[in-house]
């Protein structure tokens, strides 16, 4: 199944990542288990979502390669500030966030293009 991403849809999805994000490294940092990482879960339900409703492949190769590079690099420029909990939820978050931006952003932008040749 094809189809373009709705804003809402991206919106719910992009606030569960985030929630996800925030209870898993709250549960991490309970725990004192610095080790465990809520992202492969994140990008698992990611692409899980993405194979069952939005299977455009160059999009979605887009969004996991930003999204990792956004986590990548979040990480390293946040921990030092941050901790480690907190940046890495925030990194996690904020890939989530980007892989889903890159997901909605072509289906968006085409279907206007396509509205406006009307």
């Amino acid at each position: 199944m094809r189809r373009s991403v709705s804003w809402r849809e991206a919106a719910l999805v992009t606030a569960a990542c985030w929630a996800v994000s925030g209870l898993g490294y709250t549960a991490s940092a309970a725990l004192d288990e610095p080790q465990l990482s809520v992202a492969p879960l994140i990008g698992a339900g990611l692409m899980q979502w993405f194979w069952a409703r939005h299977r455009s492949w160059p999009a979605g190769i887009a969004a996991g390669l930003v999204g990792a590079a956004v986590l990548f690099g979040l990480v390293d420029i946040l921990r030092p500030e941050l901790g480690g909990y907190v940046a890495d939820a925030l990194a996690t978050g904020a890939a989530a966030t980007a892989s889903v931006a890159v997901l909605t952003l072509p289906g968006r932008v085409t279907g206007g293009r396509h509205a406006a040749a009307r």
